[in-house]
């Protein structure tokens, strides 16, 4: 069983999940495709910068982790992350406060295929789900990491586990807005 907290993420990812198949459900090609302009994203463009993103940020948390549980760095005492680490995971919730321009590697293309979109989407949560299960198991919060995206930036697990839920939020919300313009 897991610790509350932890449980608690798990259950976020899932109401995210059940979130994106609701905002797909009833689109078809054209419009999970369709984008607001000036070079607004689409709802499809939204979730493939998820998928995209939950992969590309998590890359190396599992083996940190798989490493602190082997040197004995336990047990869970709760999520506690640094207050830049706290700020950093409030800032991905909507509504959006801050915006930003996605790198590179985590910008979907400009057509997503509807078919796979909410499959695609879930299944970047599988290394999320592993990685939330294997840190009942360790100190959360003794546990850091370069970013993902800026490598001179260390991160603790904690902040980790907090941003992608929130991440996740923020682009569903706006996924959701574009599907309210689309809908007009």
């Amino acid at each position: 069983m897991l610790p509350p907290e932890l449980q608690a993420l798990l259950d976020q990812i899932d109401g995210c999940q059940a979130e994106a198949e609701r905002l797909v459900a009833d689109l078809d090609d054209e419009a999970v495709n369709w984008a607001p302009p000036p070079g607004g994203w689409s709802v499809a463009q939204c979730l493939s910068h998820l998928a995209l993103m939950n992969e590309f940020y998590l890359r190396g948390w599992p083996e940190a982790v798989a490493d602190a549980a082997g040197a004995g760095r336990g047990p869970f005492r709760g999520v506690h992350p640094t207050p830049i680490g706290r700020w950093f995971a409030r800032s991905m919730e909507p509504p959006v406060k801050m915006k930003g321009k996605a790198i590179k590697a985590v910008t979907p293309g400009p057509r997503v295929a509807r078919e796979t979109l909410v499959a695609d989407y879930k299944r970047s949560h599988e290394t999320y789900r592993h990685l939330v299960r294997a840190s009942a198991a360790v100190d959360v919060n003794r546990i850091v990491r370069p970013n993902a995206i800026v490598k001179q930036v260390r991160m603790r697990l904690s902040t980790v586990l907090l941003v992608i839920p929130a991440h996740d939020r923020r682009h569903l919300w706006q996924a959701a807005n574009v599907k309210a313009l689309l809908r007009g």
